[in-house]
């Protein structure tokens, strides 16, 4: 962990569950995203991406047994800011529902060279953690369905010990490798 380590938590609403294969058809939104406030974007991105309007990102996502590693773009089009991509097909998010939460694990002012870490947290799946963080956000934390921690603050040392930052194995993505002849020494 160092200070400049950040988690965002979003409720998620009915509106963000078209990212999610599982629930793509009962959801009425055709919003394949997760919204983010602009409180949360100003803290998340350097903003050399706030002023391009968005930028790709490596993205770390949890949930379960499933992870998955894919690049995500983070944008805002109209007046949101929204972190969209490809649908998650896996069933197991079909466990998701309205005011589950998202939350988003990264350094402040990611400039696209560090991975960001995605974790969902389900009543379903994860009863105690889910119940847990609706407590701790109950006394208001969540503005427009985003709270914000950042190292020092209330709650930050609870949500980074459940949620870990990513780790350096990880977080490092190895060389592309390329096939003989194509690219590579002989």
């Amino acid at each position: 962990m160092n200070d400049q380590d950040i988690i965002i938590v979003r409720s998620l609403t009915d509106s963000d569950m078209g990212l999610f294969a599982a629930h793509r058809k009962a959801t009425a939104s055709r919003q394949r995203a997760i919204a983010l406030t602009t409180p949360a974007t100003e803290l998340l991105l350097d903003p050399a991406i706030i002023i391009a309007r968005g930028g790709d990102f490596d993205c770390i996502t949890s949930f379960g047994s499933i992870t998955n590693r894919e690049i995500r773009r983070i944008n805002k089009g109209g007046k949101n800011w929204r972190l969209g991509g490809r649908q998650f097909e896996a069933p197991v998010f079909g466990d998701l529902d309205s005011r589950d939460f998202a939350l988003l694990r990264s350094v402040k002012h990611n400039d696209g060279s560090s991975p960001i870490l995605l974790t969902f947290v389900s009543r379903r799946s994860h009863r105690f953690i889910q119940a847990g963080l609706a407590a701790m956000l109950s006394d208001g934390a969540l503005q427009h369905n985003v709270a914000l921690f950042q190292l020092g603050e209330r709650g930050f040392d609870a949500l980074a010990e459940l949620f870990p930052p990513v780790p350096a194995c990880v977080a490092v993505r190895r060389a592309q490798i390329t096939a003989p002849g194509i690219g590579s020494p002989s």
